[in-house]
């Protein structure tokens, strides 16, 4: 019925961790019907005891040995499916079935001095289910009672009396093996733990190392792809150019003649610009993680830099959204890195904050960049302006400021995207960039203007 963290129920699959808990069931049953059988045939100078006492002991027992083998039967079920209950509910349902069988002991413990070694098999459970020092001193108090309850049932029988030393120093030196033994399971799991941490840390390292060689192969191809385009196809687009292009000077030629010649370098030209730009695909170290990429390099810098200059500013950069940065068109991911860009250079030079947050969001129909500080913060002008916080009295250094913010909003415009500042003084600030992702931010002519 105990319960373990999740982390420790693969070690404790390990054989020598396994023979280890079934000994220890197996140790609780003989000592168990060990002091049954002593119960019923007492030495020669003890008086075998009355009918009804021994019918006591025997359902006693009997509803010990039953309880112990419904908690180990559900234990085990559970140690094969790894179907255990939550933590909590496990814990709850493990200490009332160790008290349960501790309650049992005691009494039948109380009847007959029989099951005294019944003890040790306990002192294992509670050293198993409690913390080291807390096992200890479970194991000294049910020491205790394995002399202390045959010795008040004696006095109480025969009179008083000095308890049997033997009494006591027997299930002392159990006690000493059970800490011991315990000892060496929690030193066993432990290994056990540290050589799975390990093995699942080479399995991962093996993992990536075979996820970077793909795709160190992939990039190697795209380069050679790239290569083989631009000496063949875009080298032969370029000559028929060229040659289409000188040979249109001939005056000589007739007007059918010189719209052959224009289709042909129209159509060349057309198509040296698409391998052109296959070309520059191709040659992209890492296409689908650039934006990524290069915003994790602009806060690590931020970061960097803030340190050496004694602000260290802990920074986040989240994902979140419907779409890979790899499916935004060029436009779009130079305004998201222009936009961080400004997010962080307030940041830097004016937010003195300690932390800050950076929230990438790309939906289907909008793309979204939140960036949090939790700095000294500022008024919010109605309108943006070349340097609009530079107003007396804000910056006691006379920086001249706030052209990032005004040119971030006029690019954002172009995109028909919007630029909204959530601040007040002392409270940090919030800069948010919203950018729909339709036709109208990802045409040529944006590219063009941008």
């Amino acid at each position: 019925m105990t319960a373990m963290p999740t982390s420790l129920a693969a070690p404790e699959r390990s054989p020598v961790l396994r023979v280890l808990r079934v000994g220890l069931h197996v140790m609780f049953a003989v000592l168990l019907g060990l002091g049954l059988v002593r119960a019923f045939l007492p030495s020669g100078a003890v008086a075998a005891p009355p009918m009804h006492r021994i019918l006591v002991i025997t359902l006693l027992a009997a509803v010990l040995a039953l309880v112990y083998v419904l908690g180990t039967s559900r234990e085990y079920r559970w140690y094969r499916h790894d179907a255990k209950p939550a933590h909590g509910r496990a814990k709850i349902l493990g200490w009332a079935w160790l008290s349960t069988i501790t309650v049992l002991w005691l009494v039948l413990l109380f009847l007959s001095p029989t099951f005294v070694w019944v003890a040790f098999p306990l002192m294992f459970l509670y050293l198993y289910l409690l913390t080291t020092v807390a096992g200890v001193v479970a194991v000294v108090l049910l020491w205790a009672a394995t002399w202390l309850l045959p010795w008040w049932d004696a006095v109480r029988a025969t009179g008083p009396q000095p308890p049997d030393l033997a009494t006591i120093i027997g299930p002392g030196i159990g006690a000493v093996l059970a800490v011991l033994i315990s000892a060496a399971y929690r030193h066993l799991l432990a290994q056990a733990v540290h050589h799975q941490r390990v093995a699942a840390a080479l399995q991962a390292a093996q993992t990536d190392l075979a996820a970077t060689e793909h795709r160190a192969g992939q990039l190697e191809e795209r380069e050679r792809l790239a290569r083989e385009i631009h000496d063949t196809l875009a080298q032969g687009f370029s000559s028929i150019v060229l040659v289409s292009r000188a040979a249109r000077q001939s005056q000589e030629l007739s007007p059918s003649t010189q719209q052959s010649l224009e289709l042909i370098e129209e159509t060349a030209a057309a198509n040296l610009t698409e391998a052109r730009g296959l070309i520059q695909h191709l040659g992209t170290a890492d296409p689908a993680d650039s934006l990524r990429t290069q915003l994790q390099q602009l806060t690590k810098r931020y970061e960097t830099e803030l340190a050496v200059r004694h602000q260290p500013v802990d920074m986040h950069l989240r994902w979140e959204g419907e779409k890979s940065p790899a499916q935004l068109p060029s436009p779009i991911s130079a305004a998201v890195l222009r936009t961080v860009q400004v997010g962080l250079g307030n940041v830097a030079a004016h937010a003195q904050a300690t932390q800050v947050v950076i929230t990438v969001g790309i939906w289907d129909d909008e793309l979204t960049v939140d960036i949090f500080d939790n700095g000294v913060g500022f008024t919010v002008p109605d309108a943006f302006y070349p340097g609009f916080t530079a107003t007396p009295g804000q910056h006691s250094d006379g920086e001249t400021s706030g052209y990032g913010l005004y040119g971030l909003r006029q690019r954002l415009a172009v995109l028909n995207g919007s630029l909204a500042i959530e601040s007040a003084p002392g409270e940090g600030t919030v800069v948010a960039a919203r950018i729909p992702l339709t036709s109208a931010s990802t045409n040529p002519a944006v590219q063009e203007d941008l």
